[in-house]
Formats: structure tokens, sequence, C-alpha cells
């Protein structure tokens, strides 16, 4: 069954919800970032509603919220978790973004025993500076909200997408000036006081760090130090998105967002009265994140049993009347629409770990052959032999037929996609010149073939490589793959450990060599700080940006 809720009166302990999704489904939380509402999240509702039960919240004072102004990023925890107690809810996922992340942070270090899975989006452990927040404060003081809703898109969005999409821009600047300017001040106190660099070792809930390649808000370097700090976390960088990626890239954090609380849904020692399901369950059919297994992992896993799928789910509806909330410009269709960004072709993203089935993993094509290997000869049918009926089980229990194998054309297409997302466009020799041949090989062996395969994740990939290229002393190619780890979420720590290993087993020149080239390679990424609990990444100049 599926429910529409929207609260019309809260109280002083409580915040302004919706909810959408079938009610048996576990519950996933989505919070905002400062200046929006819960309409930022409207293109992820559609799939995010077939696998949980989606519950939605506004800021005070935002969305026509009532005009309670909070006193700390705790405050508004505590306001949330008095709203999902009051729901009879004891255990969630949660996915925010920016000061939303910052609760979901909050919640991770202060009650991680609520909290099945994580999603920190476009968050920091400090935004900025106290200083910059106070100022921004003062903005709204003297001269209102307008100044802040008309820097809002440049802060949330990149340039080609804020000229491809004025109705996304207009909508933008209105919802920041409909905010209530007092809740807005309390909320940028709240994350002038927020820091957490010193307490994010405790944090012991799994968790995805999601973050725009763009984000001059909660930079990438911002994501590095939380991956760094967090016991279990797991870096994303989507490329072509600022601040607002689901807004900016929807189809892309989309599937992070299912793929992520589908393999690491944790379930609870002792089940609650009244909590959400164990864990999500996963449609048997349908749609290209269907059938996926649950990676093992650090924390016990719940191995979703698979269920009916459910009927696609219309687009979400707020209430009449609505206060003082302009109608969304990217509300979703009954189904998942297409991204909305401007530039095609955007390749996926970065994600600092991959699933461990090939249906899961987004770089591999179905069963694909060896481009190389000779076609094998098709017996004649055998002769028809009629049989007595057999009884089939349900057919929810019966796996999908298996894709017929993929041409070879289509390893050659999967490498070039996956060597672009590890090593950049720029790297690959020209097709027509004089390396044609050996690069079609590489492209379909290497990239299409290995690089694609699911049996290991994308770092452990970048480790092992790192390793046979320290051994075989090519430290150009030791350089190259270097940049390539570390964007793609590898940590510096990681790295270093990697090569100590390496002189245990490989010899100390070697790795000796090695460490050369990654601390110079380190040093020039700006990821040093990203090995280190303490690294202040707040102080560089722009970091702060307009929205949190």
């Amino acid at each position: 069954m599926w429910e529409r809720e929207r609260v019309s009166e809260t109280t002083t302990a409580t915040l302004q919800y919706r909810f959408d999704g079938p009610e048996d489904a576990p519950v996933l939380v989505l919070g905002p970032s400062l200046g929006t509402t819960w309409h930022m999240w409207d293109r992820q509702v559609p799939e995010l509603t077939r696998h949980w039960r989606v519950l939605r919240f506004d800021l005070p004072g935002h969305g026509g919220a009532p005009a309670r102004p909070l006193g700390s990023v705790g405050d508004l925890t505590d306001r949330l978790l008095a709203t999902l107690d009051g729901l009879g809810i004891e255990r969630f996922g949660f996915a925010g973004c920016s000061i939303g992340g910052a609760v979901g942070a909050d919640l991770a270090l202060r009650h991680p025993g609520r909290l099945a899975s994580l999603a920190l989006v476009g968050t920091s452990a400090r935004f900025g500076t106290a200083e910059s927040w106070r100022q921004r404060g003062d903005v709204v003081r003297t001269s209102g909200l307008d100044p802040i809703a008309r820097s809002a898109p440049e802060a949330w969005f990149t340039p080609a997408f804020l000229a491809a999409q004025p109705a996304i821009v207009e909508w933008a600047v209105q919802m920041v000036r409909t905010t209530d300017p007092l809740c807005y001040i309390a909320a940028c106190q709240a994350l002038a006081a927020f820091d957490i660099r010193d307490a994010l070792g405790r944090t012991g809930v799994p968790a995805l760090v999601l973050v725009g390649a763009e984000d001059q808000v909660a930079p990438p370097a911002d994501a590095r130090v939380l991956v760094a700090g967090i016991h279990d976390a797991r870096l994303a960088v989507v490329p072509a998105a600022s601040h607002l990626a689901p807004v900016e890239q929807p189809a892309a954090v989309t599937d992070l967002l299912v793929r992520h609380f589908t393999t690491a849904w944790q379930t609870a020692s002792v089940p609650a009265t009244g909590s959400a399901p164990a864990g999500p369950q996963v449609p048997a059919q349908g749609g290209p994140l269907a059938a996926r297994q649950p990676v093992a992992a650090t924390e016990p896993r719940p191995t979703p049993a698979p269920t009916p799928a459910p009927t696609p789910a219309p687009a979400p509806e707020a209430a009449s009347p609505e206060p003082a909330r302009g109608a969304s410009p990217f509300a979703a269709p009954a189904v998942a629409a297409p991204a909305v960004s401007g530039p095609p072709s955007v390749p996926a993203p970065a994600v600092g770990h991959m699933p461990a089935t090939a249906s899961d993993n987004p770089y591999a094509t179905p069963a694909d052959p060896n481009p190389y290997a000779a076609p094998v000869p098709v017996p004649s049918p055998a002769p028809a032999v009629t049989a007595a009926p057999v009884s089939v089980p349900d057919p929810v229990s019966v796996p999908a037929a298996a894709s017929a194998p993929a041409p070879a054309a289509d390893a050659h297409a999967t490498g070039v996609r996956v060597r672009r997302e590890v090593l950049g466009e720029e790297n690959r020799r020209d097709p027509e010149g004089f390396g044609a041949e050996y690069d079609d090989f590489v492209t379909r062996v290497a990239w299409g073939g290995t690089w694609a395969r699911p049996g290991l994740d994308r770092r452990t990939r970048f480790l092992v490589t790192l390793t046979a290229l320290t051994t075989g002393g090519h430290l150009d190619e030791l350089a190259l793959y270097l940049r390539a780890a570390l964007r793609d979420g590898v940590t510096a720590a990681e790295i270093k450990e990697t090569f100590l290993h390496t002189a245990l087993y490989c010899g100390l020149p070697a790795a000796n060599a090695a460490f050369a080239v990654a601390e110079r390679v380190v040093a020039e990424e700006g990821a040093g700080a990203g090995a280190e609990a303490g690294a202040e990444e707040g102080e560089k100049p722009g970091e702060s940006g307009p929205e949190a």
C-alpha cells in the first residue's frame, strides 16, 4: 500500500515532513540543503520508493514550514528524531545534502543505533569558517535574503547547467527568497558552530560520501577528509555536478544511493517495536537496478529476500493547500525521468567501491566474451521430447532469464568508458594512428575485460596496479595511476600502506622510488589532507560558498 502524507501542523519539537512509498517498506529519510525544500529530492523519489518508504522533511522556516529557528545542528537532529518517534519509526536509513548531511553525521555520532546506513551528499566535517557564516547572517539581517537568493544558483550548479536550465535557476532563487530570514540566520549560526573533524573516527555506520566534482561549497577535498576519518566509508565523485548534485545529476545520484543502501543496510541487533523492516526489499524484476545482491562488508549486512516487484508509484503530490511553496520545475513523472543536466554523455561517477556481482557492476557488460576467442559451433537441436507437466515455483523466486552474450563490440565500448572514468579521455592514443591496433587490443582486453570484471572493486584494482607498476619500475605510469587513484577516492594513507607492503615483498629500492613519485603526486593533487584526521580543510579561499 502506498502512502502520500503531509503534516500541516507541527510542534516546536518536530518537523514538517511527507511520506512517499509503500507503508511496509524500510524507511529512508532524505534531508535538504540550507535554502531548499524537500522538492530538491523530487527526481530521486520514483526510484527510491521502489525499495523504501521515503520520508522527506523541511528545515524550519523553509517551504512553508513553521518558523521556529533551530539552536544548533544537534537541535535539528533532535527535532527529526522527535518526528520519527511520533511516527513509531525506530530504525531508518538516512541521506542528507549539506546541512542535511550534517544532521546525518550527527545521527551517526550520537544515535548510531537508529541508523541502518548513511549517505552524506555535499557534506563537510566543517563547512568553511565560523566567521564566514556569521558574516552571512549579518548580510541577511541588514539586506534580507535577496542577495543570498541571487547568488545561490552559482553556488549550487555548474555554469553549463545554469545556462541550460533557466527554469530550475529561477526556482532556486524563489525558494531562497521565500525562506524565513530568522530561521535562515539561525541555520547559519548552527553551521558556524558545526565541526566534527575530531569525532569522525567514532562514526560506526557504513557511509557513502557523495560529492559533485565541481562543488565549491563542500569540495572533493572535504569529502576525502570524511572518507579518511570514517571507518567504513566510500567516496563517489559525480562529474559535471556542483553542490546540489541530486538536482543537477539526478540519474547518477539516484543510482549511487540505490546501490549503497541495498548493499550496506545494517540490521539492528535487537529489533525495536515499531521499527522499520530489517532491510530494503529489492524487486526481482524490472529496471536496470533489479536483482542486485548485497555486498559482504565489515558489519553484518542483511540478505534481502526476493519480493514481488512493487507497482511503480505515481509522482509525489503535495497536499493542498501548499503554503508559500513554489512548484518544483523538476518534479518527476510516474517513471524516472532522464537527467536534467545539459551536457550529453556525462561520464559515470567515480566511485571508491564497486559491488561484487556482475549484475551490479556498471562498468561490466553482460557476459562479456573473449573478443579474440573463436566462435563456438552451435549443436543441432535435439529431437523434441514430450515431458510431463512440471510444477513451476512462484515467479517471484525464479530469476530472470540470462541476457544473451554481448557481441565483441561491446567489450570495446565498455573499455572506452572504463578507461575514460579511470584515467581520463586524454590518456587514449589516436585510434587512427600507428598504434591503432594496439589501442584496440588494450581497450578490449585490459579496460573492457580485466578492469570491468566484478571480482574486485575498483579501489583494490588501483592498489594492485600501483604495486605491479612499482615492482616493474614503471614510474611514469605509476604517477599516472596515482593521480587517478586519488581522484577516485583512494586515500594517501592507503597508498602509503600499499608501498610499505610492497617494500617488504618486492624490494626497498623499488618502494623508495615509488615513495618519491607518490610524495610529488600527493602534494600536487592536494590529497594529503585526506589522510589526516585533523587536516585543516576549511580555511581555503572560496570553500565556504554561499549555501549549505
